[in-house]
Protein backbone atom coordinates (compact mmCIF):
# COMPACT_ATOMS: atom_id res chain seq x y z
CA UNK A 1 0.00 0.00 0.00
CA UNK A 2 1.40 3.38 -1.42
CA UNK A 3 1.95 5.97 2.25
CA UNK A 4 0.07 8.22 0.23
CA UNK A 5 -3.17 5.77 0.77
CA UNK A 6 -2.41 5.47 4.36
CA UNK A 7 -1.92 9.30 5.23
CA UNK A 8 -5.32 10.05 6.45
CA UNK A 9 -5.16 7.14 9.18
CA UNK A 10 -1.84 8.80 10.44
CA UNK A 11 -2.76 12.61 10.48
CA UNK A 12 -5.80 14.22 11.12
CA UNK A 13 -5.03 17.22 8.89
CA UNK A 14 -2.24 18.65 6.52
CA UNK A 15 -1.36 22.00 5.87
CA UNK A 16 1.01 23.96 3.21
CA UNK A 17 2.26 27.44 3.44
CA UNK A 18 3.34 29.25 0.75
CA UNK A 19 4.14 32.32 -0.83
CA UNK A 20 3.10 32.93 -4.31
CA UNK A 21 5.41 35.58 -5.48
CA UNK A 22 8.61 33.59 -3.79
CA UNK A 23 11.35 31.36 -5.82
CA UNK A 24 11.57 29.30 -2.17
CA UNK A 25 7.80 28.35 -2.27
CA UNK A 26 7.72 27.17 -5.73
CA UNK A 27 8.70 23.63 -5.28
CA UNK A 28 5.72 22.95 -2.30
CA UNK A 29 3.32 24.76 -4.60
CA UNK A 30 3.57 22.64 -6.94
CA UNK A 31 4.32 19.40 -5.35
CA UNK A 32 0.68 20.92 -4.23
CA UNK A 33 -1.05 21.08 -7.21
CA UNK A 34 0.60 17.56 -8.69
CA UNK A 35 -0.62 15.44 -6.00
CA UNK A 36 -3.55 17.32 -4.84
CA UNK A 37 -6.05 15.37 -6.81
CA UNK A 38 -4.24 12.10 -5.64
CA UNK A 39 -4.10 12.36 -2.32
CA UNK A 40 -7.64 13.64 -2.01
CA UNK A 41 -9.39 10.30 -3.69
CA UNK A 42 -7.22 8.51 -1.55
CA UNK A 43 -8.25 10.35 1.75
CA UNK A 44 -11.28 12.06 1.16
CA UNK A 45 -12.21 13.11 4.23
CA UNK A 46 -8.81 14.71 5.25
CA UNK A 47 -8.50 18.19 4.50
CA UNK A 48 -5.21 19.36 2.54
CA UNK A 49 -4.98 22.81 3.06
CA UNK A 50 -3.06 25.18 1.33
CA UNK A 51 -2.30 28.59 2.63
CA UNK A 52 -0.78 31.34 0.78
CA UNK A 53 0.23 34.91 1.72
CA UNK A 54 2.89 37.19 1.05
CA UNK A 55 6.31 36.75 2.49
CA UNK A 56 4.96 33.74 4.06
CA UNK A 57 8.04 30.99 4.48
CA UNK A 58 7.29 27.79 3.02
CA UNK A 59 6.27 24.73 5.30
CA UNK A 60 4.31 22.01 5.91
CA UNK A 61 2.89 21.37 9.45
CA UNK A 62 -0.01 18.52 10.71
CA UNK A 63 -1.12 18.04 13.98
CA UNK A 64 -0.44 14.90 16.26
CA UNK A 65 -2.03 13.24 18.50
CA UNK A 66 1.00 13.24 20.53
CA UNK A 67 0.86 13.82 24.52
CA UNK A 68 3.20 14.51 26.94
CA UNK A 69 3.09 11.44 28.75
CA UNK A 70 3.46 9.75 25.02
CA UNK A 71 6.78 11.75 24.96
CA UNK A 72 7.75 11.18 28.78
CA UNK A 73 7.03 7.35 28.02
CA UNK A 74 9.13 7.41 25.18
CA UNK A 75 11.99 9.18 26.62
CA UNK A 76 12.06 6.65 29.47
CA UNK A 77 12.03 3.51 27.34
CA UNK A 78 14.92 4.72 25.15
CA UNK A 79 17.38 6.42 28.01
CA UNK A 80 16.64 9.71 25.54
CA UNK A 81 17.13 12.04 29.24
CA UNK A 82 20.63 13.41 29.52
CA UNK A 83 20.36 13.74 33.43
CA UNK A 84 19.17 11.36 36.16
CA UNK A 85 17.60 13.97 37.90
CA UNK A 86 15.23 14.77 34.51
CA UNK A 87 14.31 11.01 34.49
CA UNK A 88 13.62 11.02 37.83
CA UNK A 89 11.27 14.25 37.48
CA UNK A 90 9.35 11.96 34.37
CA UNK A 91 8.84 8.98 36.77
CA UNK A 92 7.46 11.27 39.24
CA UNK A 93 5.19 12.99 37.01
CA UNK A 94 3.84 9.63 35.27
CA UNK A 95 3.33 8.54 39.19
CA UNK A 96 5.93 5.83 38.71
Amino acid sequence: MSWKASLSRHLNVVRFFACPKSPSSRGVIGWYSKNYEELKQLNPTMPLLLRCADNAMPAITTELDFTTEHLLKYMLQYDKFKSEARADAAKKYLGY
